[in-house]
C-alpha cells in the first residue's frame, strides 16, 4: 500500500469526503491539489503534503481532521517529511508571514504557538508551491473565488516568483490573468489619477518596469520612478515589491494595437523642485557636486534636485565630484525642470 493509499484511507476515516468545502468536498479538493503538484513535477513528499494539507486545519480553513496531539498517526501514513510539511503549512499565520516569505531573513509566525522563526529556503519554496496549488485549485473550480480573490492572488504569486517552480508560476499567470470582457471591465474601471496597488514583476534592462496589478500588466518608464535622477529603476525598487502607484493613463489600444496602462511611483511623493522654488529661490544652500561636464558642474542642492553651476560662474575654482560648495539658487524652470546656480 502506498503513502497516498494510506492517506486516502485516513482522510475517509476522518470524514474528509463529507466535509463541505469551497472546492466541492474537502476530499475532492485535496485530491486535485495533489494532482496539480504532480503535474508541476513536485517530489512525492510534497505531493503527499498537498493531499493532506488540511488535516490540522489552516489559517484560511479552520476545520481540522486531526488534533495536533495525533500527529503521529499522519506521520505513520505518509512519512515524517510529508507530515512535517503539512504541519508547517497548517501552522502559518498568513497575515504575519506572507509578505515576508520571499526574504531570506523574513519571519514565519506560527498561529499555533505565536512563535516566529526564519525558515530555510527549502521550507519557503515548499510552502509557496503548496499554497499556489491550493489557491489555484479553488480559483479554477470556483468562479466566485477567482473573481473576488484572483487579482490579489496573482500579485501574491508575482511577489513569490523567486520561490515558485516555473510550472507553478506559469499556471498562476495562465489561470489568473484577465482576458476578454473581464479585462475590458478592469481597464474601464481605471482612470488617470487613481492610486493602485501593484507588484513589480520585471525591471527590464532598457529601463521600463512592468507591474502586476492583479490580472493586468502595467508599465512605468524610468523618469516616473523617482524625482531624483536614477540610472536604473533597480536603484530604487526591486522585483517582487508591492507598492502603491498612480495611474498616469490608460490606453485601450495604443499605436501597436495593444492595451497600455502607464504608472508613476514618484507622483505619490511631493515634488522637491516645487518646494525648492517656493522656499529657497534666491537663497544660499550648501550642495554636493554630483557630476562634472565641459560647461560646468551639477550640484545636488536637496534630495531629488540638482542644479547647474556654469563654468562662467565658477571663476578660478576647480570643483570635483563629491566636493561641497555654497551656491545661490538664481533661477528655476519647473517645465524644463532646470535649476541655475551661482557661487555664493
Amino acid at each position: 500500500m502506498t503513502g497516498a493509499d494510506r492517506a486516502l484511507g485516513l482522510l475517509r476515516a476522518c470524514g474528509a469526503d463529507e466535509v463541505a468545502h469551497p472546492g466541492g468536498t474537502l476530499l475532492a479538493h485535496l485530491q486535485r491539489v495533489r494532482e496539480r503538484l504532480a503535474g508541476w513535477g513536485a517530489r512525492p513528499a510534497l505531493q503527499l503534503a498537498g493531499l493532506c494539507h488540511a488535516f490540522y486545519g489552516t489559517d484560511g480553513f479552520a476545520q481540522s481532521l486531526l488534533p495536533l496531539g495525533r500527529r503521529g498517526e499522519l506521520a505513520a501514513a505518509i512519512g515524517t517529511e510529508a507530515e512535517e510539511l503539512v504541519h508547517f503549512y497548517a501552522s502559518c499565520d498568513r497575515k504575519a508571514s506572507y509578505r515576508a516569505l520571499p526574504r531570506e531573513d523574513g519571519l514565519f509566525v506560527e498561529r499555533f504557538t505565536g512563535t516566529a522563526s526564519v525558515p530555510t529556503l527549502r521550507q519557503r519554496k515548499d510552502f509557496a508551491e503548496l499554497t499556489a496549488a491550493n489557491e489555484l485549485d479553488l480559483a479554477q473550480v470556483n468562479a466566485g473565488i477567482r473573481a473576488e480573490h484572483g487579482g490579489a492572488l496573482l500579485r501574491l504569486f508575482t511577489a513569490w516568483r523567486p520561490l515558485l517552480s516555473e510550472p507553478a508560476e506559469a499556471d498562476a499567470r495562465e489561470l489568473l490573468t484577465l482576458r476578454g470582457e473581464e479585462r475590458t471591465e478592469f481597464l474601464k474601471g481605471l482612470e488617470r489619477g487613481d492610486v493602485v496597488t501593484g507588484v513589480v514583476s520585471v525591471i527590464a534592462s532598457f529601463g521600463v518596469t512592468f507591474v502586476e496589478l492583479g490580472g493586468v500588466q502595467a508599465m512605468m518608464n524610468i523618469p516616473e520612478v523617482s524625482w531624483s535622477r536614477v540610472d536604473s529603476p533597480a536603484d530604487v525598487i526591486g522585483e517582487g515589491q508591492e507598492l502603491a502607484f498612480t495611474v498616469l493613463g490608460v490606453e485601450t489600444e495604443d499605436a501597436d494595437g495593444r492595451e497600455r496602462v502607464s504608472l508613476s511611483l514618484k507622483d505619490l511623493h511631493p515634488d522637491p523642485l516645487r518646494e525648492l522654488a517656493r522656499t529657497r529661490l534666491g537663497g544660499t544652500v550648501r550642495g554636493t557636486v554630483t557630476k562634472e561636464v565641459p560647461f560646468g558642474v551639477f550640484v545636488r542642492v536637496t534630495d531629488g534636485v540638482e542644479g547647474l553651476l556654469h563654468t562662467e560662474d565658477l571663476g578660478t575654482a576647480e570643483l570635483r565630484t563629491g566636493d561641497r560648495v555654497d551656491v545661490r539658487i538664481t533661477a528655476i524652470n519647473l517645465s524644463r525642470r532646470q535649476v541655475r546656480l551661482d557661487r555664493a
